[in-house]
Protein backbone atom coordinates (compact mmCIF):
# COMPACT_ATOMS: atom_id res chain seq x y z
CA UNK A 1 0.00 0.00 0.00
CA UNK A 2 1.45 3.40 -0.96
CA UNK A 3 2.28 5.78 1.88
CA UNK A 4 -0.33 8.41 0.99
CA UNK A 5 -3.06 5.76 0.84
CA UNK A 6 -1.80 4.39 4.16
CA UNK A 7 -2.03 7.86 5.68
CA UNK A 8 -5.55 8.32 4.26
CA UNK A 9 -6.61 5.00 5.80
CA UNK A 10 -5.03 5.97 9.12
CA UNK A 11 -6.89 9.29 9.05
CA UNK A 12 -10.17 7.44 8.46
CA UNK A 13 -9.40 5.20 11.44
CA UNK A 14 -8.53 8.20 13.62
CA UNK A 15 -11.70 10.02 12.60
CA UNK A 16 -13.75 6.91 13.38
CA UNK A 17 -12.10 6.59 16.78
CA UNK A 18 -12.74 10.24 17.60
CA UNK A 19 -16.39 9.87 16.63
CA UNK A 20 -16.74 6.76 18.79
CA UNK A 21 -15.20 8.66 21.71
CA UNK A 22 -17.62 11.54 21.12
CA UNK A 23 -20.61 9.17 21.00
CA UNK A 24 -19.51 7.56 24.27
CA UNK A 25 -19.07 11.00 25.86
CA UNK A 26 -22.57 12.08 24.79
CA UNK A 27 -23.98 8.80 26.08
CA UNK A 28 -22.24 9.35 29.41
CA UNK A 29 -23.65 12.88 29.64
CA UNK A 30 -27.10 11.57 28.74
CA UNK A 31 -27.01 8.86 31.43
CA UNK A 32 -25.62 11.19 34.11
CA UNK A 33 -28.21 13.80 33.17
CA UNK A 34 -30.97 11.22 33.49
CA UNK A 35 -29.81 10.30 36.98
CA UNK A 36 -29.61 13.96 38.06
CA UNK A 37 -32.98 14.89 36.61
CA UNK A 38 -34.56 11.59 37.57
CA UNK A 39 -37.13 9.58 35.78
CA UNK A 40 -40.15 9.89 38.06
CA UNK A 41 -40.37 13.41 39.46
CA UNK A 42 -41.90 16.52 37.96
CA UNK A 43 -38.59 17.77 36.52
CA UNK A 44 -38.49 14.84 34.10
CA UNK A 45 -41.80 15.92 32.59
CA UNK A 46 -40.55 19.31 31.55
CA UNK A 47 -40.24 19.98 27.84
CA UNK A 48 -36.55 20.93 28.14
CA UNK A 49 -35.70 17.58 29.72
CA UNK A 50 -37.52 15.72 26.98
CA UNK A 51 -35.83 17.72 24.23
CA UNK A 52 -32.38 17.27 25.78
CA UNK A 53 -32.96 13.55 26.10
CA UNK A 54 -34.11 13.19 22.50
CA UNK A 55 -31.36 15.41 21.11
CA UNK A 56 -28.76 13.54 23.17
CA UNK A 57 -29.96 10.21 21.84
CA UNK A 58 -29.94 11.55 18.27
CA UNK A 59 -26.38 12.83 18.71
CA UNK A 60 -25.19 9.49 20.08
CA UNK A 61 -26.79 7.68 17.15
CA UNK A 62 -25.44 10.17 14.58
CA UNK A 63 -21.86 9.91 15.85
CA UNK A 64 -22.09 6.11 16.03
CA UNK A 65 -23.31 5.93 12.42
CA UNK A 66 -20.60 8.36 11.26
CA UNK A 67 -17.92 6.34 13.08
CA UNK A 68 -19.17 3.14 11.46
CA UNK A 69 -19.01 4.81 8.05
CA UNK A 70 -15.41 5.91 8.69
CA UNK A 71 -14.32 2.44 9.78
CA UNK A 72 -16.09 0.73 6.86
CA UNK A 73 -14.39 3.14 4.45
CA UNK A 74 -10.99 2.34 6.02
CA UNK A 75 -11.66 -1.39 5.60
CA UNK A 76 -12.65 -0.84 1.96
CA UNK A 77 -9.47 1.13 1.28
CA UNK A 78 -7.38 -1.67 2.80
CA UNK A 79 -9.07 -4.20 0.49
CA UNK A 80 -8.71 -1.99 -2.62
CA UNK A 81 -12.47 -1.99 -3.08
CA UNK A 82 -13.78 0.68 -5.40
CA UNK A 83 -16.66 1.41 -3.04
CA UNK A 84 -14.10 1.96 -0.26
CA UNK A 85 -12.51 4.74 -2.26
CA UNK A 86 -15.89 6.32 -3.03
CA UNK A 87 -17.04 6.15 0.60
CA UNK A 88 -13.63 7.43 1.75
CA UNK A 89 -13.86 10.43 -0.56
CA UNK A 90 -17.41 11.18 0.61
CA UNK A 91 -16.31 10.95 4.25
CA UNK A 92 -13.28 13.13 3.51
CA UNK A 93 -15.46 15.82 1.96
CA UNK A 94 -17.89 15.65 4.90
CA UNK A 95 -15.00 16.10 7.34
CA UNK A 96 -13.75 19.34 5.72
CA UNK A 97 -16.13 21.73 7.57
CA UNK A 98 -15.24 20.20 10.97
CA UNK A 99 -12.59 22.75 11.96
CA UNK A 100 -9.71 22.26 12.76
CA UNK A 101 -9.10 18.53 13.18
CA UNK A 102 -11.69 17.34 10.66
CA UNK A 103 -10.34 19.70 8.01
CA UNK A 104 -6.80 18.36 8.37
CA UNK A 105 -7.95 14.72 8.40
CA UNK A 106 -10.28 15.34 5.45
CA UNK A 107 -7.50 16.92 3.41
CA UNK A 108 -5.19 13.96 4.09
CA UNK A 109 -7.95 11.51 3.12
CA UNK A 110 -8.74 13.35 -0.11
CA UNK A 111 -5.05 13.78 -1.00
CA UNK A 112 -4.37 10.10 -0.44
CA UNK A 113 -7.41 8.70 -2.22
CA UNK A 114 -7.62 11.13 -5.16
CA UNK A 115 -3.90 11.53 -5.81
CA UNK A 116 -1.72 9.45 -8.14
CA UNK A 117 -0.94 6.91 -5.40
CA UNK A 118 -4.65 6.38 -4.81
CA UNK A 119 -5.35 5.93 -8.51
CA UNK A 120 -2.59 3.32 -8.78
CA UNK A 121 -3.71 1.51 -5.62
CA UNK A 122 -7.32 1.15 -6.77
CA UNK A 123 -6.46 0.46 -10.43
CA UNK A 124 -5.65 -3.17 -9.73
CA UNK A 125 -9.01 -3.99 -8.18
CA UNK A 126 -9.80 -5.82 -4.96
CA UNK A 127 -6.93 -7.63 -3.29
CA UNK A 128 -7.14 -11.39 -3.13
CA UNK A 129 -6.99 -12.50 0.50
CA UNK A 130 -7.54 -16.21 0.00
Amino acid sequence: MPNKVKIARLCLLIAGGLKIATAVLFLFILVVGFFFVGGNDERSGLLGSALLGVSGAVLVLAFAVAATLDLVAAAGVRRRAGWGRVVGVIVGVLMLPLLPVGTVLGLFVLTGLLGPDGRKWFAFGPANFS
